[in-house]
């Protein structure tokens, strides 16, 4: 679809197509996103990732490697895991940045699909969320707008905010495909017609937050939220594309399902899913709405600022041009100071840059970048905390610490930031890439819902499954669990000492129920990995578990061999929820014994 063609047809450029301003607010969104996750993963790296931790790569490719391709497969030691990891977070930072943007985004989303073949056990609903979006986000122009491809481009970015293609189609129904597809998976009477499945999903100690349980108090709210969800995510994909009022629909419809994540994070630990989620919303965000807040900005300020650089600088050049895309000063006017004989005196009596108001008035060093932010309409709220008198001196330090060395910037910036032309737009034959895979993850999720039989499986499997955009959104479906627990590790170290071995300072096994139990995990990863060791499909997985616990423990033990773990077991506090009003019934299920130091099994089952 070219521009003559969305300019042609407006309507369905507004209802099938993104903003390029709206690109650039995803491509921040979901980057930050991104890059936060994967800073976490390096505190569990070991564990998750390597040979040494609960997953070795001979179990992870035996019991799930069909159609799966992992650059982490590739070795298992710590080190390897760690380069890898570390590369993947500085692609996830220029993806943010729009740095080389197509490259990172390209980088990023064959990283990330390899992270997550990579152990299966600890994944959320927003680690798929995310490899879709990243997957979809190849065929779009992302770094259009606000990006450091567009501060070193020698060619200009594309006039028309508007842009239309199948993959704006695609990314907008990916988004919807979420919730639409989840409706139609939550068959159970909890959601319709009784509405008691809030109650139930609050009801998982493992999930429900101390906010969430104290919902617990009001069954009218419970009944009255699952109707909510259920309704909006069954009605609000189909009405966001109605072209009658659009405009204020869409808006509507964004913010409550922004509103309904972050409820969901409130009430519930779902880890990263939530911000994935909303990050995934902001491609519903209007061109319209950008036009409203530069309308606002140039009645607010119909003078736009002047920012002067020294010509002999490249540095400068680029640190300005920079600074105009993050803060969004696309009217600021940017010109060498030694065109103009007011600048130019002034560049040479401060050796500053200068930067010049609505008001006429003049400002140099750290002053002036706090004048800029003081027009960002994205950062203008932080001025009031930058002008402080306290920040100007340290503020000039830094600018006159930068311009001593201005010259060795310059030099780091031709190598890394070289001025050269960008290519924003996407091939028509990627462009037809993008239209056959939308048409088959579509027929995907007919077929997760059994709209479409099973054989269509046979043939969408093999290339769906590789391109790791096999999606099934069937989170607290056809109805939240209704059975709930927690782990308790009783061992015995060689003094004969009895301990918890999750909770060791704790002293002797408590197997009573933990004071909101969803709070005492170290992370998302580890609350999903530990609850999937109940599940019967992964029992095999609790040997490796047993195997790294003992390794953990016994590292650094060997000046002190009566504090060695010999032996523990692992068992599991089965809680069954019952219909409200009713009383939970508790038992316990030993999953796994295991011994650190066996003299003929490893371990068994009983």
């Amino acid at each position: 679809m070219s521009n003559d063609f969305t300019a042609r047809h407006p309507r369905l450029a507004e209802l099938f197509g993104i903003d390029l301003r709206t690109l650039a607010l995803f491509r921040f969104a979901l980057g930050l996103v991104l890059f936060i996750v994967l800073c976490r993963d390096f505190a569990d790296l070991t564990a998750f990732y390597t040979d040494l931790g609960v997953m070795p790569r001979p179990w992870a490719i035996e019991f799930d490697s069909f159609n799966r391709i992992s650059l982490y497969f590739l070795n298992g030691q710590p080190w390897f895991v760690f380069a890898l990891l570390t590369v993947q977070a500085v692609f996830a930072l220029m993806f943010m940045l729009g740095w080389r943007t197509r490259l990172a985004t390209i980088v990023s989303f064959v990283m990330w699909a390899s992270l997550i073949n990579r152990n299966t056990l600890i994944l959320i609903g927003g680690d798929l969320l995310m490899c879709c979006l990243l997957f979809w986000a190849m065929f779009l122009p992302l770094g259009a707008r606000y990006s450091v491809d567009v501060a070193t481009a020698s060619n200009p970015p594309p006039a028309e905010n508007r842009y239309l293609s199948w993959a704006t189609l695609a990314m907008l129904l990916q988004v919807v495909s979420v919730y639409f597809f989840s409706a139609q998976l939550k068959t159970g009477v909890e959601w319709y017609p009784q509405f008691t499945a809030v109650y139930y999903a609050l009801s998982l100690d493992r999930y429900a937050t101390p906010l969430g349980q104290w919902l617990l108090n009001f069954p009218d709210l419970m009944q009255a939220l699952s109707a909510f969800v259920w309704w909006l995510e069954l009605l609000g994909p189909v009405l966001i594309f109605v072209p009658l009022f659009n405009r204020y629909l869409r808006l509507l419809l964004v913010l409550l399902f922004m509103a309904m994540h972050i409820g969901f994070k409130l009430c519930l630990e779902l880890g990263h899913f939530p911000f994935v989620s909303l990050a995934s919303w902001t491609v519903f965000v209007g061109g319209w709405i950008w036009d409203a807040l530069d309308a606002r900005q140039q009645r607010r300020e119909p003078t736009p600022l002047r920012i002067y650089y020294d010509r002999d600088c490249g540095f400068c050049l680029k640190s300005v041009l920079l600074i105009q895309q993050f803060l969004l000063l696309k009217r600021a006017k940017i010109a060498p100071a030694q065109d103009t004989p007011r600048a130019k005196a002034l560049l040479e009596a401060n050796t500053s840059w200068v930067v010049i108001d609505s008001t006429e008035q003049a400002h140099m060093k750290w002053q002036a970048f706090t004048i800029m932010l003081k027009h960002s309409p994205l950062l203008g709220w932080l001025w009031p905390l930058v002008r402080a008198k306290v920040l100007a001196k340290p503020g000039d330090a830094v600018y006159d610490w930068v311009g001593r060395h201005r010259a060795g910037f310059s030099r780091l910036s031709a190598i890394v930031l070289p001025m050269r032309e960008v290519r924003y737009d996407i091939s028509q034959f990627w462009l037809r890439v993008a239209a056959a895979l939308m048409v088959a993850v579509f027929c995907w999720n007919l077929k997760t819902v059994n709209l479409l039989p099973q054989g269509v499986n046979t043939v969408l499997a093999p290339p769906i499954q590789m391109l790791r955009i096999d999606q099934i959104w069937n989170q607290f479906a056809p109805f939240p669990l209704k059975e709930d627990g927690w782990l308790v590790v009783p061992a015995k170290l060689a003094d004969g000492t009895e301990l918890d071995l999750l909770h060791p300072d704790r002293g002797a096994p408590d197997y009573g129920k933990p004071w909101h139990y969803s709070q005492t995990h170290r992370n998302i990863r580890w609350h999903t990995y530990l609850g999937h060791l109940w599940e019967a499909g992964f029992a095999s997985q609790r040997m490796y578990y047993g195997k790294y616990l003992c390794r953990e423990w016994n590292a650094d033990k060997f000046d002190d061999p009566s504090k060695r773990l010999m032996t523990f077991k692992m068992i599991y506090m089965l809680e069954r929820t019952p219909p409200p009003g009713e009383q939970a019934q508790i038992e316990q299920v030993v999953l796994w014994r295991h011994e650190c130091f066996p003299q003929e099994t490893k371990g068994q089952v009983p």
